[in-house]
């Protein structure tokens, strides 16, 4: 199924280095597609971008789409814990299908109308601690009211961790995805002893210099600068600083026997298992509470 013509690329909101990188790029998006498929498909002329204009409700921008295989894929990128995705997603395809089909009279035909498969991935880079897990899923029927049938009027939206903090499969299996977070963890490092402006003028020559992303940040070096100081505020990044901050303190103080895992699961707004796996990911055995 081919792309409508009225589909347009929006053009209206200041893209993001994610976007460019997979959303103008054929060859990254047919790498991420196959990293989160594991297929290995190889011509990405049969790739058909779709991503929409004026879409009121996904002004944050970020975002993703194409027809590729029979499917429709929807690729979002967020750098904070967002439980209401699933119906971001609902509302995001909704406005997709509608463009695909803008003969909506088609509907009340009586033959079935075929669409392509959806499929929503959602690229988490925040504070690891609110997602320890490398890959979620969330439900839109966690936010329904009132009784309801399970298994019927689903949504879900596929939530994967890609930051570069510590070793992760989906990294592994897209160069471009990979060097993508690293640079974003460069920022996020530098910020934490420099300015912001500064940090991302530092991340790009040392991106560029240890080969991570180089063609594009030498093509595009002050129009990803720009980027980032607007995609990367001040207040986004001393809020993720503070919350790892706030984290490494709490860690501390189970590794030292001063609180239980339990209070620091409650400190850190995760459930116990979560707070266990955080602990073991950063090296530290569970002592007895002083």
């Amino acid at each position: 199924m081919e792309a409508n013509d009225n589909i347009q690329v929006n053009r209206k909101y200041k893209d993001t280095i994610f976007r460019k990188l997979f959303g103008e790029n054929k060859e990254n998006a047919l790498s991420l597609y196959n990293a989160v498929n594991g297929t290995s498909y190889t011509n990405a002329d049969e790739l058909e971008f779709t991503t929409l204009e004026d879409v009121i409700f996904m002004k944050a921008k970020n975002d993703v789409s194409f027809i590729f295989d029979s499917s429709l894929s929807l690729y979002e990128h967020q750098s904070t814990y967002n439980p209401n995705m699933p119906l971001r997603g609902l509302l995001y395809f909704a406005d997709l299908y509608r463009k695909l089909i803008p003969d909506t009279e088609r509907l009340y035909m009586s033959s079935l109308l075929k669409i392509p498969a959806p499929k929503y991935i959602v690229f988490y880079n925040g504070n690891s601690a609110k997602m320890p897990d490398d890959v979620i899923e969330l439900k839109l029927s966690s936010a329904f009211e009132g009784d309801y049938e399970p298994g019927k009027f689903e949504w879900t939206a596929t939530m994967i961790n890609i930051r570069s903090d510590r070793d992760r499969d989906i990294l592994n299996k897209c160069k471009p995805l990979k060097e993508y977070s690293t640079f974003v963890e460069e920022v996020i490092v530098n910020n934490q002893t420099m300015g912001i402006e500064d940090a991302v003028k530092k991340s790009v020559d040392d991106c560029i210099k240890n080969n991570v992303l180089k063609d594009f940040l030498e093509t595009h070096r002050k129009e990803v600068v720009d980027m980032c100081l607007t995609e990367f505020d001040e207040t986004k990044w001393g809020q993720l600083r503070e919350d790892e901050g706030h984290q490494k303190g709490v860690l501390s103080l189970v590794k030292k026997g001063k609180i239980s895992v339990e209070d620091a699961a409650e400190e850190l707004g995760l459930d116990v298992p979560a707070t266990e796996k955080l602990l073991a990911d950063n090296g530290i055995q569970v002592p007895s509470v002083v």
